[in-house]
């Protein structure tokens, strides 16, 4: 029996809360989801928040670049976006569990719209220097910070536990569309019309997401349960709930080691493209859907698998699997050559990403779910420190070393917590 004081213990394979693989692959199980008009809107508004996203994402390291030529002020405009993260997850988990879900939504896609527009009105007035652009782009991360485990809560609290695997796999499945239509929106846009009007588009995106959004706070409920206890007791809570349980505990670090050393090559995409493969923002939008045409395939791979899922073994593969695909990636110099490594790049983030969202969910008990995923939220906050690692350590030895470099890194930090987990078989 799951308590309010300590996290279930996990089964290698598939947890008693989680759907039959049968239910998770039939179409009935993605209709009975798709069916109800509140998860829908949620769908779809999420859609473009992550949409607005990867555009904004593409157009920073591009900018970035372009304004100061350096790897490493690449890396620093890519730290301060993702700072905000790694500062705040944690309290912004626990505000996902104190306060009404559905507001912190709204706050965060009118501020994403307010800062969009704030952009374009600064490049369209030709003032868009390199500071204004990383200034600006903290509020970005800010409410990344606030919008992802209020999310996921509003998500877990509209589907229920039988169906929350099926759920997070739909999710996966709008945030890979995202990745695949906001970067190639990007960099056509900034190719053919220049910043301000891409940031207008992002902000129109985030428009659309509120305007969808609207009404359904209600739907989502308030607060998770009256928690009296300080902030800081709170954060302490669960931090412990988390790392008593082994499977979590495995999933935090290896989401650590996958954000300080395998994700920030994705910040020097740009630079890869411009100096390495010597193309436009055209083609660095064309490599980044490439990864999500490959997190897209995954993640409908894995919503179709027929039989029981095992979880933690299909995480723990996809983070092994993931390296020696960067070790390839780097050593290319052809683009078209890049594009299918980086849809099987692709395909391991979907794994990696959906069953580390699952796992966490499956496992926290309801009163601090929220708190949980604000913890996994401060882990994923760990990129910025990669981000500025990876951009010193390109402008000394090249983006292609410095990428080879940090995916070996990783595959020999993840081993002895994702070797265990891989070895569990389904029996």
């Amino acid at each position: 029996m799951v308590t309010a004081d300590r996290l279930p213990c996990y089964p290698w394979r598939v947890s008693s809360v989680a759907p039959s693989a049968a239910a998770l692959v039939a179409p009935h199980a993605f209709a009975s989801v798709l069916r109800e008009r509140p998860y829908r809107r949620l769908w779809f508004s999420g859609l473009c928040v992550n949409g607005a996203r990867w555009m904004d994402l593409v157009l920073l390291g591009w900018l970035a670049f372009q304004l100061t030529d350096s790897p490493f002020m690449v890396g620093l405009a890519a730290f301060a976006r993702s700072a905000p993260l790694m500062v705040l997850g944690p309290f912004t988990g626990i505000l996902a569990d104190r306060m009404h879900r559905g507001r912190v939504l709204i706050f965060t896609q009118s501020l994403g719209l307010v800062t969009a527009l704030g952009l374009g009105a600064v490049f369209a007035s030709g003032r868009g220097g390199f500071w204004p652009l990383v200034g600006l782009e903290m509020l970005f991360g800010a409410l990344w910070a606030l919008d992802f485990p209020a999310r996921r809560t509003a998500l877990y609290a509209l589907v229920g536990s039988r169906r929350v695997a099926t759920a997070v796999s739909l999710e996966t499945v709008s945030m890979q569309v995202a990745k695949m239509v906001g970067p190639v929106l990007a960099g056509v846009g900034l190719a053919r019309l220049g910043p301000a009007p891409c940031y207008v588009a992002v902000a129109a995106l985030y428009a659309i997401g509120l305007l969808v959004f609207l009404g359904l706070p209600a739907r989502i409920g308030g607060p998770s349960g009256r928690d009296t206890a300080s902030v800081a007791a709170s954060l302490g809570a669960g931090f412990r709930e988390a790392w008593r349980e082994p499977t979590v505990r495995a999933v935090l670090t290896i989401t650590v080691m996958m954000n300080v050393l395998f994700f920030p090559y994705q910040h020097m995409l740009p630079v890869f493209a411009r100096q390495v493969l010597q193309v436009g923002p055209e083609w660095l939008g064309g490599l980044i859907a490439a990864d999500g045409l490959g997190a897209l395939l995954g993640a409908l791979a894995i919503a179709g698998r027929r039989g029981f899922l095992p979880h933690g073994r299909l995480f723990a593969l996809s983070v092994l699997i993931a390296p020696f695909l960067l070790l390839a990636f780097t050593s290319l110099r052809w683009p078209w050559a890049c594009l299918p490594v980086l849809v099987l790049i692709g395909a391991c983030e979907s794994g990696f990403a959906a069953m580390q969202s699952t796992l966490v969910l499956l496992s926290a008990p309801e009163a601090s779910r929220g708190r949980a995923m604000g913890i996994l939220s401060a882990c994923i906050g760990t990129q910025p420190a990669g981000t500025l690692w990876i951009g010193f350590l390109s402008g000394g030895i090249g983006v292609p070393a410095a990428m080879a470099l940090n995916g070996t890194a990783a595959l020999l930090a993840m081993l002895p917590a994702a070797w265990p987990l891989a070895r569990r078989g389904r029996g």
